[in-house]
């Protein structure tokens, strides 16, 4: 009699699903398959969400695999608007409930790759033309509203905030960004980097409140936002971007370990047996790790582990970029704040270095023409650093 095998099932069809199931193909092609997704699971690049306004590209034009080629391509079966209604870590079933109906599906293996949504800002919980961008389908709204709205505000001064500001330059749009924090990147970069972004941004006709947050809304024709610096800004619309949650509801009511995100090991495994979690939703040894590299490296090992050969995930020196070729930077942020800062400072650029107590290298951050050193310095902090 012939024993069916049961399927790795792998809740989300992000960067970290589709990853983590191409990886899985590379090592086992017959290990069946299965993915499930909350959307319409094509496949797209959502960096390129906030870089995309500039080129003008549509919400379909940012698909780089549809879901039917998907299907093709990983030989895997995907359910595409499909919810998780339950999960019974016991007998190793969840629920799913989709557009024909209610299945039950048993696995070998869970995989949360459920990614994090945005935080939530109360004060405008309920104002109608505020918008966030974290997936196809919003930008797809967005899209639609940015062509029709003259004065555009964005909450945020982080990565994301900044690479939209930049992004609608050119449009003839009027932008301002709102931020609590003194600078621009504020918890990436050092003072007179995030400055210097700001005055260069500035030269573009972004408008910046630094030290600045909304302590009223009041909604007419347009909205206006009353700024704890006494100024009043009127906008068409409101772009929210103030950073992200792991999403964890899902795992909590399958009573599954959670802290900020979905508690795992260098194993990306949960305290529960066969369940893990990969990429925005997992918290790795304490840590949530929310970019592009660190999903790529986890992806990798957790097909290896998935793949009955156990392999922790390893995270090198992995810099952060800011999409702004006006101002572009990369950024390795000391993770021991023991030592100090250096500067170079040219008219085009700054070289900022830090250095520990003993003198090794053990960040850096490098804005405008000093890239050219971020070879150089990444090789230098790859000698040390490794965890």
């Amino acid at each position: 009699m012939s024993t069916t095998i049961k399927p790795i099932i792998i809740i989300g069809t992000g960067l970290a699903g589709y990853s983590l199931a191409k990886e899985i193909r590379k090592i086992q092609p017959q290990t069946p398959l299965v993915l499930i997704s909350q959307d319409d699971a094509h496949f797209y690049s959502k960096p390129q969400l906030s870089t995309a306004i500039a080129q003008a590209k549509s919400p379909q034009q940012l698909i780089i695999t549809n879901v039917a080629d998907m299907r093709n391509q990983l030989q895997a079966t995907i359910y595409d608007y499909t919810h998780v209604a339950s999960i019974d870590l016991t007998a190793k079933t969840l629920i799913i409930e989709h557009k024909l109906g209610e299945d039950e599906l048993s696995f070998s293996k869970l995989v949360f790759a459920i990614g994090a949504s945005p935080k939530p800002f109360p004060l405008l919980k309920n104002i109608k033309n505020n918008y966030r961008v974290n997936s196809l389908q919003d930008y797809a709204t967005f899209f639609d509203i940015f062509q029709q709205s003259e004065n555009i505000t964005i909450i945020g001064s982080g990565l994301v905030g900044c690479e939209f500001a930049f992004d609608f330059t050119n449009k003839g749009k009027q932008i301002s960004v709102v931020t609590p924090d003194p600078h621009p990147l504020y918890n990436l970069v050092p003072a007179n980097i995030g400055h210097a972004l700001q005055s260069e941004l500035a030269k573009l006709g972004i408008n910046w409140y630094t030290n600045s947050h909304i302590e009223s809304v009041d909604v007419k024709n347009s909205i206006a936002l009353q700024l704890s610096s006494n100024n009043v800004l009127q906008a068409n619309t409101i772009l929210t971007a103030i950073g992200l949650h792991p999403n964890i509801a899902l795992a909590k009511s399958a009573n599954i370990q959670t802290g900020q995100g979905i508690v795992v090991d260098k194993y990306l495994q949960s305290p529960q047996e066969d369940v893990f979690a990969i990429g925005d939703c997992a918290q790795i040894e304490g840590i949530c790790r929310q970019y592009v590299a660190p999903i790529l490296q986890s992806a990798r090992a957790l097909a290896q582990t998935l793949c009955a050969k156990p392999t922790p995930v390893v995270f090198p020196p992995m810099p952060i970029s800011l999409k702004v070729s006006r101002y572009p930077i990369i950024v390795y942020p000391p993770t021991h704040m023991m030592g100090n800062w250096t500067f170079e400072q040219y008219p085009d650029g700054i070289k900022a270095l830090y250095y520990s107590q003993d003198g090794a290298l053990e960040g850096y951050a490098l804005s405008g023409s000093q890239l050219e050193h971020r070879q150089q310095c990444l090789k230098e902090v790859q000698t040390l650093v490794t965890f």
